[in-house]
This record gives structure tokens, C-alpha cells and sequence, in this order.
């Protein structure tokens, strides 16, 4: 067994298939790297592949009407990403950009789309990973309705810290922003007012989360926040 093979067999959309689909999928793919803040594709750009996160990660962006970028979602190793373009045919709905050096395995889309015919599992898992994707993003659009700046930042670093094995948060204030739908002033304003009060430690590039308790009480709905 090849490490490519090895690797497509660990990939959880890719786990039922037999060892014929995965070395045909093995075949058809071709290694790209891409550097930090390299974009993948656009949104509105054509779909003519699927992408696997192979190691690093890559933010999934959507432009508002105001010509914000909002992160929607992140992609880290195993995950497939621009698969939805190649089934519905339209271009791409949202933005693809490496918020970290990344190693991607691209599949074209005539491949992926002649395996997705022959292996249903496949299509069951691609299902099951499309409505786990629309999950995601009716809680970002919930978040958005409903949450005020600080409580979807407070969410964010929550989010964030428990993720993070160093103890601290490594993301600027720029990413922070994009992933809150928020003006880079109003995210620093905010910052500014936490570390003041002792909830979090601001400084080169890291984030440091002093007091979960008061982001977490921070962090619940607007109606409870205003009470």
C-alpha cells in the first residue's frame, strides 16, 4: 500500500471505499503546496476540483455585500473542501485561503465525479458531510442574528483555546476579525477592554485566556447579556 493510499483510507469521506476506487483516486491526484495566506480558489471561481487537506489549514471565507470575507469554516488534515462546487455545477460559494503553509491533494473533477457514480458509499458520505457543512453554517448565520461582537469573539477564543495544546491562542487580530464578521477596530476595542479587566494577555500575535468563566458569561446570547 502506497502512503497516498494510506493516507486517502484515513480521510473520512474516503473510508468505505475499495481498494480499486482508492488507487484510482491515488492516480488521478496531484500533491500542491500552498504558503500561508495563499488563496485556493475564489468564490465565484469555476469548480474543477476537490481538495484534501493533506497537513496545515485552510479557511473557508465567504465575501458579504459590504466586501467583508467572513471565515465560515476551517479545514485541517483529512478534511475535503470544494466538493460542492463539482456536484451542483455552480462556481464556487465561498473563498478558499491557507491560513497556514499547507499541503493539499487536488482531485479533478471529472474523477471525483466518475467514482461518486460508481461507489455509493461514497455519495452517502458526501451527504452526510454536506448537511454536517449547512450544521455549521446555520450556527454561524445564528451567531451572527443573534450574538453581539464581543459575544461571537468570546466564542471564537473559547472555541480556540480549548483547541490549542500550547495554552495559548496563535491568530491576529485580522483572522479574528474575519471570523466574527467584525470591523479590525471594533475586535481590538474589545481585546483592549479584556485584558484591561484581566480576562485575557495580549502580545505578539498570541492570546492568552486569563478567565473562561467571564468569556463563557460573555459569551450567552444577547437577551441574557442585556438582563
Amino acid at each position: 500500500m502506497t502512503p497516498l493510499i494510506s493516507f486517502l483510507r484515513r480521510v473520512p469521506l474516503f473510508a468505505d471505499l475499495d481498494d480499486a476506487a482508492l488507487d484510482f483516486l491515488a492516480r488521478v491526484s496531484h500533491a500542491k503546496r500552498v504558503a500561508k495566506d495563499t488563496r485556493v480558489f475564489d468564490q465565484g471561481d469555476p469548480g474543477d476540483a476537490a481538495y484534501i487537506v493533506r497537513a496545515g489549514a485552510i479557511a473557508i471565507l465567504l465575501c458579504t455585500a459590504d466586501g467583508r470575507e467572513l471565515v465560515i469554516n476551517e479545514m485541517r488534515a483529512g478534511d475535503c473542501f470544494g466538493e460542492l462546487a463539482l456536484l451542483t455545477g455552480a462556481p464556487r460559494s465561498a473563498s478558499a485561503v491557507a491560513s497556514a503553509a499547507s499541503d493539499l491533494l487536488v482531485i479533478p473533477r471529472d474523477a471525483f465525479m466518475a467514482e461518486l457514480e460508481r461507489q455509493p458509499k461514497l455519495m452517502r458520505h458526501l451527504l452526510e458531510t454536506i448537511a454536517e457543512r449547512l450544521r455549521s453554517s446555520s450556527e454561524t448565520e445564528r451567531a451572527l442574528a443573534f450574538l453581539n461582537a464581543p459575544a461571537r469573539l468570546a466564542r471564537v477564543l473559547l472555541q480556540l483555546d480549548r483547541a490549542s495544546p500550547a495554552g495559548y491562542v496563535t491568530i491576529s487580530q485580522e483572522e479574528l476579525s474575519q471570523r466574527i464578521g467584525a470591523a479590525r477596530q471594533t475586535t481590538a476595542r474589545i481585546l483592549g477592554q479584556w485584558r484591561r479587566k484581566g480576562w485575557i494577555l495580549t502580545g505578539r500575535g498570541r492570546t492568552v485566556v486569563l478567565d473562561r468563566a467571564a468569556l463563557r458569561r460573555q459569551a450567552e446570547p444577547i437577551s441574557a447579556n442585556q438582563e
